[in-house]
């Protein structure tokens, strides 16, 4: 798909977190400059380093030394996902922002598919068509974005998938999530409150380096609080 034209689409903010991704982060930012920067789009790339312990930091600065409009966030410890993904998305300025991955599993001219479709849409999910999960993984997903429709009655799709989201949708609503349920927890005030979401199904690559985070037991109760907090501070919103 050719990408849009400066006058047809809104303005973007890429961000990536970025967590021991030595083997894939130079990569990952060439592209998305070399994309973006040939687009004609208005933008800015924003990478975390979410205290890495190998030469991630060290490979995002050099890379961001010889390339324009990437900006440079740096943890000063490992925060997590959930507090970097809301660190990227304080620093955000455009109009639009593109959450991706640095583990290669989500190309970043998904943008250019998705973003039209802001012309009808405020939150556009770029969701995997097929997860490369173990079972256990597979049941999490499952349950993490069947909650939101059980419960809430909002269809998140694939709330931890890469994203395109109305920037405002993030000054706007304050979260009570203290984990990645955050990501289901926008989605739901967010469809509440009128802004509309589509899902646009993508094929996904395997990660083919680095290790994936995986699922803690410590971050699952973490996220079923998060559940209780949200239907409690919808519950007593609702009664005001």
């Amino acid at each position: 798909m050719s990408p849009p034209t400066r006058s047809s689409a809104p303005s973007v903010s890429v961000c990536f977190p970025a967590y021991n991704e030595e083997a894939t982060i130079e990569r990952v930012l060439n592209e998305a400059h070399e994309l973006l920067s040939n687009s004609g789009l208005d933008y800015e790339i924003i990478v975390c380093n979410d205290g890495s312990v190998d030469r991630t930091g060290r490979v995002i600065e050099a890379t961001a030394s010889r390339l324009p409009n990437i900006r440079v966030l740096n943890n000063p410890r490992n925060l997590g996902i959930h507090r970097t993904f809301e660190r990227l998305y304080s620093k955000a300025s455009k109009d639009f922002v593109f959450l991706n991955s640095t583990d290669r599993q989500w190309d970043t001219r998904v943008l250019f598919e998705i973003l039209p479709l802001t012309s009808s849409f405020d939150i556009v999910i770029a969701s995997r068509k097929n997860k490369h999960y173990g079972l256990i993984r597979q049941f999490v997903s499952w349950a993490f974005n069947s909650i939101p429709t059980i419960l809430f009655g909002v269809d998140t799709y694939d709330a931890g998938a890469v994203k395109l989201m109305r920037r405002e949708i993030i000054t706007r609503f304050t979260l009570v999530s203290k984990s990645p349920f955050s990501e289901a927890e926008r989605l739901i005030r967010a469809a509440r409150a009128g802004y509309r979401i589509k899902e646009y199904p993508v094929d996904t690559s395997d990660r083919t380096s680095g290790r994936a985070r995986g699922v803690s037991v410590s971050s699952l109760i973490e996220a079923c609080k998060d559940v209780v907090r949200v239907w409690v501070s919808l519950h007593r919103r609702r009664k005001m």
